[in-house]
């Protein structure tokens, strides 16, 4: 019975749909990015980079995953069967699901029904095969709906069972464990801006439409209750900038619609005209939303539109023209930070032997477009070995946070004709600079501990609000144990992150 049930939902997925011209609501433009054949599965956007399914459907072997970027289509992963959902974990693996293994209606196959990881997903310039790549051994996950990458690493993977049979699964490598069970035709899963879960679940009633509900849940999978129910259906789903989440596949086949959840409950439409409007991913450096359309050769975004001309907001000419001061302050040696191109991991591998952070507290603001304006805000305290003594002047300091920012403050005492480098006084010390000012204060009464206070600005940092980052660190002398470790993004008593789209900041405390 499982098995015929999430049989015919999948062929009903994979029925190509006529689309009229879809609408987005006030506020939003609409706009379509052309594929090299019909979109399948999921879709992913960091930077200018998009990966997406594509192939026909519930064929073996048939389907592929391409990036789209500025050198042009390229595939990156061949041997699909009938592709799901996908994520991109922050080193740039792709996770994607398969739900169709062989006995399943795709002819015979050489993997499927379970979850793969693609490495390097974003710079590969050969592709891999599906056999091979697989997180858990095939027929694992014989309904894998969608797949979601948890802060931990872990992929959490929905099982489309039906019949209270669906389930979402944590997934690391070589195990496969039920975080959630008693599901029906569960779906898209997301992180919301509070750390918790929104999970998609539906009935399939007796005319073959289906009902939904978006359900909430901490990651451990403890149940927090139900967000919005009585949905004409709901598949796949992303939270945007403003903490709605997004959920596809409202409405019948061939007049389906992508939807705003607001966080206490409150439904609107974001866009409407879908023949069967599948994956949802949302880009928060563009504000705007890819979704993709069963059986069309594009993808189509949905983008803020403030003034409402049809024009991405993320594309508008700015308003105002800012020149750049006589003195040029982004090549000054005060500080490194990250360019805006990518989101890699820091070329230089730190090994932090230091306490934890206590009193944490981390702020990314003006994340909004345009770029170069981002502020940085780390503040706490950490307990480091007493020997040898806290000296910045000769050490310099480093501030990493998640894959978002690499800040280097070089050392060297205070020079007043350039008004840059370190002060001390009394075992505490204070760095001046263009861009950053830093500050320690070595404790007389409780040996080892400093408090610290970074604040930066100008820089440029891609956030994604999905995955916000995990970690925050200052580094003061990794070989001496002098540097300490904020997890931002764990279980109490850590930091919880939220992702504040309209003030455009991420704010940890």
């Amino acid at each position: 019975m499982r098995r015929a049930i999430g049989t015919l939902v999948a062929m009903l997925l994979a029925v190509p749909a006529a689309r009229a011209a879809v609408m987005a609501a006030p506020g939003y433009a609409v706009h379509t990015i052309a594929t090299p054949d019909t979109v399948e599965g999921g879709v992913v956007r960091r930077g200018d980079a998009i990966l997406v399914g594509q192939g026909p459907s519930f064929t073996a072997g048939a389907q592929s995953i391409v990036r789209l970027d500025a050198g042009g289509p390229a595939t990156i992963a061949t041997g699909f069967n009938s592709l799901g959902g996908f994520d991109l974990a922050p080193d740039g693996t792709l996770y994607v699901v398969d739900n169709c293994f062989t006995g399943d209606g795709c002819g015979t196959t050489a993997t499927g029904d379970t979850v793969y990881a693609i490495p390097d997903a974003l710079t590969r310039t050969t592709a891999v095969t599906a056999a091979g790549h697989e997180v858990v051994p095939p027929g694992t996950i014989p309904f894998a709906s969608d797949v979601f990458v948890a802060p931990d690493g872990a992929a959490l993977v929905s099982d489309a069972a039906g019949n209270g049979a669906g389930r979402v699964v944590r997934v690391v490598p070589g195990t496969a464990t039920d975080l959630i069970g008693g599901l029906d035709l569960v779906g898209g899963i997301t992180l919301a801006a509070d750390g918790t879960l929104r999970i998609v679940d539906a009935v399939l009633n007796p005319d073959f439409s289906t009902t939904g509900k978006v359900l909430e849940s901490k990651l451990d999978g403890t149940p927090l209750g139900t967000l919005v129910s009585g949905l004409a259906g709901g598949f796949a789903a992303a939270t945007d900038g403003a903490g709605n989440v997004l959920v596809s596949s409202i409405g019948p086949f061939g007049s389906s619609k992508v939807i705003a959840v607001a966080p206490d409950g409150g439904v609107s439409d974001r866009a409407t005209g879908f023949g069967f409007s599948g994956d949802v991913f949302f880009d928060a450096v563009r504000d705007e939303a890819l979704v993709l359309d069963f059986g069309v050769t594009d993808i189509v975004a949905v983008c803020r539109d403030q003034d409402g001309d049809g024009v991405c907001d993320a594309d508008e000419p700015p308003t105002t023209t800012t020149q750049a001061p006589t003195t040029t302050t982004t090549t000054s040696t005060t500080t490194t930070l990250r360019p805006t191109t990518t989101t890699q991991a820091p070329t230089t591998t730190i090994t932090c032997t230091g306490a934890a952070v206590a009193r944490a507290k981390l702020m990314l603001g003006k994340l909004a477009p345009p770029a170069g304006d981002d502020t940085l805000a780390f503040k706490g305290e950490m307990r480091i070995p007493t020997s040898p003594a806290v000296d910045p002047v000769a050490t310099g300091a480093r501030v990493i946070v998640g894959e978002v920012v690499d800040l280097t403050i070089p050392g060297g005492a205070f020079d007043p004709a350039t008004k840059t480098g370190w002060k001390a006084k009394h075992g505490s010390f204070k760095y001046h600079g263009d861009t950053v000012k830093v500050s320690l204060a070595a404790s007389t009464k409780r040996p080892g501990l400093v408090k610290f206070k970074v604040a930066g600005k100008g820089g440029s940092y891609v956030v994604d609000p999905a995955h916000l980052p995990r970690q925050a660190t200052l580094i003061l002398d990794a070989a001496a144990g002098q540097c300490g470790e904020a997890g931002v993004a764990g279980p109490a008593p850590a930091p919880v992150c939220v992702y504040k789209a309209k003030r455009g900041k991420v704010q940890c405390k």
